[in-house]
């Protein structure tokens, strides 16, 4: 009998220790990686304005709620439209851009999953196209 209780307690013990510990899930903020995303409306980067990109932390896919983690205004630079996203940990995400050409007055949308691999300085493309929507 006092073999059971024994034996009883080291599980308890034991399972405590093992199932009570955070895990780290990846992405988010928090690291030191800085990813700018220049949006690119059919290859180019001209005539867009007023822009957001969305952010999905663990993700590889867009949201089915349509709810994003956070996001940035794209700010001007030399006729880019750039959207940064600062420190950030390697992981899964999904970033969704938005922005409103001029040469045809519509919304150009598009989404892109991205994989951060590398605590660096990252700069890549987020292709958008127009979806049928006038800007406002």
């Amino acid at each position: 009998m006092r073999v059971l209780k024994l034996s009883t307690f080291v599980i308890v013990i034991l399972l405590t220790a093992f199932s009570c510990h955070k895990t780290d899930d990846g992405a988010g903020k928090g690291g030191s990686a800085n990813l700018s995303f220049n949006l690119k409306h059919h290859g180019v980067a001209r005539n867009l304005i007023k822009g957001t990109v969305y952010i999905k932390y663990n993700a590889q896919d867009a949201p089915a709620n349509g709810v994003y983690d956070d996001s940035v205004k794209t700010t001007d630079a030399d006729t880019m439209q750039v959207a940064v996203f600062s420190g950030l940990k390697n992981g899964n995400y999904y970033f969704f851009g938005i922005a409103c050409d001029t040469s045809i007055y519509q919304h150009a949308v598009g989404g892109l999953p991205y994989i951060i691999s590398s605590q660096a300085n990252i700069t890549d493309n987020l292709a958008i196209s127009e979806n049928g929507t006038p800007c406002n």
